[in-house]
């Protein structure tokens, strides 16, 4: 569509009455009740950054971080960032995670936090492969039962992200020796056409490096059996939170065909960071 043709301008919401305008993208993004404009607002004042992607005048996304600590260090924490849906598959959120990235550096963080679904692929795929964040922590439950579309019916995992901005893996795109990862885990297909992770063998290899593979289209698969995607998140969930505590951290996503997509766990050690 023509609206979608134009490429929007990525810049902090500058007044009050701009940052209103992230209501209307938060229902239409999520469905979800939007967050106070007061909150916004002092958020931004307190080491926070408030990221608007203007068509003109009209917000068509955003991205809310504020300032966060976890008892030694400071870091910004990077909690929504929302598209409509005309403006999505642009490249329009990676762009407006590095210019969150140079805002960050500018402000004096190192370190740069959010959580996503680990069963969300293509969230991975950007996060992982495109910003260079890594993973090490796997959180069950993350914010408890959760009604919006995308959420709904399972428990809220979370991987976290670490996103070392001033780091080579972020401002260079270095990545850890190109080793051939063990692939471990087998694939089936339901009679629908389906993919499941077999149970047999939820074993981590003794490998440096291996791949977990995960739905392509987790939202779809949830849609069409709902306890298929309950036995993705209990199968991965022990598998990632077996791996972060042996050492390993997800470095890398694959794109393995139309159903499946595969991340990369490395030791921690060869994988570089900040």
């Amino acid at each position: 569509m023509e609206e979608a043709q134009r490429k929007p301008v990525i810049r902090p919401f500058a007044t009050k009455e701009e940052m209103a305008q992230v209501a209307v993208l938060e229902k239409a993004v999520w469905g979800m009740d939007a967050t106070p404009v007061h909150q916004l607002y002092t958020a931004v004042k307190n080491g926070g950054i408030l990221l608007g992607a203007f068509d003109r005048d009209r917000a068509v996304g955003f991205q809310y971080s504020f300032a966060g600590f976890d008892g030694n260090r400071a870091y910004l924490c990077s909690h929504m960032l929302g598209i409509l849906p005309e403006y999505r598959h642009s490249g329009l959120g990676a762009d407006m995670k590095r210019v969150q990235a140079s805002i960050a550096r500018n402000l004096g963080y190192d370190l740069v936090r959010w959580t996503f679904d680990p069963l969300e692929s293509r969230n991975a795929y950007l996060n992982i492969r495109k910003l260079g964040g890594v993973v090490g922590t796997y959180i069950e439950n993350c914010y408890g039962e959760m009604t919006d579309e995308l959420n709904a019916g399972l428990p809220t995992d979370r991987f976290e992200v670490d996103w070392w901005v001033r780091g080579q893996r972020v401002t260079d795109g270095l990545r850890a020796e190109p080793a051939e990862p063990a692939r471990p885990f087998e694939i089936n297909l339901t009679g629908a056409g389906l993919p499941v992770l077999e149970a047999d063998r939820l074993v981590l290899p003794e490998s440096r490096a291996f791949s977990v593979p995960v739905p392509a289209r987790f939202q779809e698969l949830k849609k069409s059996d709902a306890p298929l995607a309950l036995d993705w998140r209990l199968k991965t969930r022990e598998l990632f939170l077996r791996a972060f505590e042996n050492g390993y951290v997800l470095e890398d996503v694959e794109r393995r065909d139309e159903k499946v997509n595969e991340y990369v766990l490395r030791v921690k050690d060869e994988v570089p960071l900040g």
